[in-house]
This record gives C-alpha cells, structure tokens and sequence, in this order.
C-alpha cells in the first residue's frame, strides 16, 4: 500500500455484533488487510412486543409467509419463541431475509430455510418476492425505525409489521467517542452501518471535524441518509459483507490521494 492513503485510520461506527465473535469481523478484516482500525458501538437493541408477536407466530394460516430484513428482526423472533421450536406450518411458506447473517440465524436458530440472503438490503429482495403469488399479509418482524422500503414498493402485497425492537444510542458512545477523537491527527476514514447510527454521531461530533473525515456508507439507505444530511459520501459499499466493504476501502486506498 504505497498510497498515503493508506495511513488513514478507519472508525467503524456500528453495533456490537450478536453473534458472539470475538472480534468484529469489519474490524478484522480492515486490520488482516494492513489497515488501523477500531470498533466505536454506536447502537443498542432494546427487544419489547413478544405477547403480540407469539400470538401471529401461532397462526401461520393467516399469513403468506413472512419477511425478516436484519438480524435484529430475526433476534426478535428468536427471543419471543424463548427456545421453543416455530410451528411447523412455518416451514412450507416463503420465509424472506435480507442478507447472510439474517439467513444464518433463520436457518440454525428456527430451522427454517430462507429465501434472499445473497441480497443486502431491501431494494433486491424486491424482485425475489414478486415471484411468488401471495394472497394474505407477510408478517414482518421490524424495528421502530422500520423505512417501510418494501410496502412502498410493493402494492400488490400486503406486509403486516409488528415491532420487535427500539434502537437507541449505545450507553457509552459519547465517552468512547471523545477518547477517539482527541487522537484524530490528520484525516480518518469513518464506516458507518445505518441512518441511526450516522445520526447519533451527528449529534455528537463537532461539525468542524467532517472536513477531516472520509465518511463510508454500508448500504444504500445509509448512504441516502448521509446524503440528505448534506455530507459527502467517500464510498458506498451495496452489501453488509466485510468481503465487500474491504472491496470499497482498497478501491479508496488505489485511488488519487485527496489532500
């Protein structure tokens, strides 16, 4: 990595991963790559409405199928069954996920085999549900931030959402965020994962300092976000995948160096 580039510090400003790895794997990644970089959590998950969710669960007839975007919806639906199996009329509808860690978790924590993981975000899973035919309501486990993507873009089919869980700054953000910047020298490369946790750092990060940032978007909804707020995107990378997010840092590192 001769650019000088390359000497850029990355933040990824994310969740805590719930999969139980010891280290992020963004965060590995960067570093097996050659790159400085550290995890700032950015968000909690507060999971709530598990007596309405159980009640749609246990009547699968009324429904074509259901659709689940983002692990935190699957961790919802894991958390209301509280060890206890899915009915098993479950297994012969439509199960739609959004990603690879969204499917892992339908397919070893409920058993059953979903549709969409090579998709990263909403927009793709579109063309995949429009094959099927399907009369009732999709039940759509969702967070209280839900962008209602798929409803708006899809008439022809009903989505019943129900609220799984509320987001919510993480408690030591500000704390950790300040430790951070007070170490920032020269420019820095900031990874952001969602619309939420951009807008908690905008809260909180002096505006003077974005003249120092090379701001990353994963995903398109995050990288509209950063848009509409009115900054300048570095990079976007289209998948939660840290094969594809290292894609979108090495064609930075590669490119002209920005004084």
């Amino acid at each position: 990595m001769s650019n000088s580039n390359s000497n850029i510090p990355f933040i990824v400003f994310k969740a805590d991963s719930e999969e139980n790895e010891p280290v992020d794997p963004y965060v590995s990644i960067l570093k097996n790559h050659g790159y400085t970089a550290q995890l700032i959590p950015t968000l909690e998950f507060e999971y709530y409405n598990f007596d309405e969710l159980k009640k749609k669960l246990q009547k699968p007839q009324d429904y074509s199928g259901m659709v689940i975007t983002s692990p935190r919806c699957a961790r919802g639906v894991i958390k209301c069954l509280g060890g206890f199996k899915v009915d098993e009329k479950w297994c012969n509808k439509p199960i739609f996920v959004v990603g690879e860690a969204t499917s892992r978790l339908i397919t070893n924590e409920l058993g059953l085999k979903p549709i969409g993981a090579e998709t990263g975000n909403a927009m793709a899973l579109i063309p995949i549900i429009l094959k099927y035919e399907l009369n009732d309501p999709l039940l759509t486990p969702c967070g209280n931030l839900n962008l209602n993507i798929l409803a708006d873009n899809i008439k022809t089919v009903k989505f019943e959402n129900i609220e799984v869980y509320r987001t919510i700054p993480h408690c030591n953000l500000k704390n950790n965020l300040n430790i951070v910047l007070n170490q920032i020298k020269n420019q820095i490369g900031a990874i952001f994962f969602s619309p939420s946790g951009f807008r908690a750092i905008l809260d909180l990060m002096p505006k003077h300092l974005f003249s120092q940032i090379h701001i990353f978007a994963i995903g398109p909804t995050t990288a509209a976000a950063i848009k509409e707020a009115g900054y300048i995107l570095t990079g976007v990378c289209e998948k939660p995948k840290p094969e594809s997010m290292i894609n979108m840092i090495d064609a930075f590192i590669q490119s002209p160096v920005i004084s």
